[in-house]
């Protein structure tokens, strides 16, 4: 039974020659920026997670880790695959199971599991916010005006419901911790889609340097998404934009229907986005460009500044 503050928004998505119809539920109480979106019609899946969607056949165990309110993990149910969806926001996981009702998805369609996943077993201080929840650190929690819970935590190797053939992960930069100490998960996985924040990552004691390289070390290549593309990675590895979501996988990767692999992106490309993002509006992207130029090679930091000495220059090379 939904709550009475509980909006259904019907949803169609197109994945391969498939299309989809389902509903999600969003909370109108809630001031949740994609439930905003679903609300308006504005809210779009990414196309990291249309080529997960894509990879799917009925039977596949999903692992979904920072579910949300099921953006993911809906569908691929619909797709017939078998969902461990793990969100710690207990507010998350009850819209999650309305939605699962509302859909009439069987039993064991989605094992909704509420807990928060870490490095070890235990309690933390949970930041419950929408869909950008996370452990708190010292400047995201309740002593920095966070609404925060008390949650109890385990590791990725000790959910239940595995093997795991695939998983989406999105939990605000605990994913390089979670992922580098998944060992036994990491070595089942056929392929997976990981978003990497710098931001929340820094925050964490993190950078995307050694998400990619935990996931390098499982054995998986990592790949950065175009439109209906996947691009190998440069090396040494930049992360240009704050916000990137991976695709990493085992051996060749899989490509749905209307997808190939191309070049990655050149070096001086990189460093166009890196400069670009310096300049962002928001001050959080503006941080995070200012780490990685810190952090660049001398290589790369001097053809860094002479890319910027071509396009106008910046203060901080």
């Amino acid at each position: 039974m939904r709550g009475v503050n509980q909006l259904v928004v019907p949803t169609t998505l197109d994945v391969g020659d498939r299309r989809l119809r389902y509903d999600h539920v969003i909370d109108l109480d809630r001031d949740d920026p994609i439930g905003n979106q679903m609300a308006s019609g504005e809210w779009k899946l990414s196309g990291a997670m249309l080529w997960l969607l894509g990879c799917l056949a009925p039977g596949d165990c999903v692992l979904d880790l920072g579910a949300h309110f099921g953006t993911f993990a809906l569908p691929a149910a619909v797709l017939g695959a078998r969902v461990v969806a793990v969100e710690g926001s207990p507010h998350n996981a009850a819209l999650l199971r309305a939605a699962c009702a509302q859909n009439d998805l069987g039993p064991g369609a989605v094992d909704c599991q509420e807990i928060v996943v870490d490095t070890a077993v235990g309690q933390v201080e949970f930041v419950d916010l929408g869909p950008y929840g996370t452990i708190a650190t010292p400047a995201i929690g309740a002593g920095t005006g966070y609404p925060t819970i008390s949650a109890s935590t385990t590791t990725v190797d000790l959910l239940a419901g595995g093997p795991f053939a695939w998983a989406k992960v999105d939990i605000e930069g605990m994913e390089a911790a979670i992922l580098a100490g998944a060992t036994r998960t990491m070595s089942q996985l056929r392929g997976l889609v990981v978003e990497s924040n710098g931001y929340m990552l820094h925050h964490h004691g993190s950078d995307p340097h050694a998400m990619v390289r935990a996931i390098e070390q499982a054995g998986l290549t990592v790949y950065e998404v175009g439109p209906g593309t996947l691009r190998p990675l440069f090396h040494p590895f930049v992360q240009p934009e704050t916000i990137v979501d991976y695709v990493a996988v085992r051996g060749t990767p899989a490509l749905p229907s209307g997808w190939r692999v191309t070049a990655g992106r050149r070096r001086d490309e990189i460093l166009d986005a890196l400069l670009a993002e310096s300049r962002h509006p928001i001050a959080e992207h503006r941080a995070h460009a200012e780490r990685t130029m810190a952090g660049l090679p001398r290589r790369l930091a001097r053809h860094l500044r002479a890319r910027a000495d071509f396009n106008g220059g910046y203060a901080g090379v």
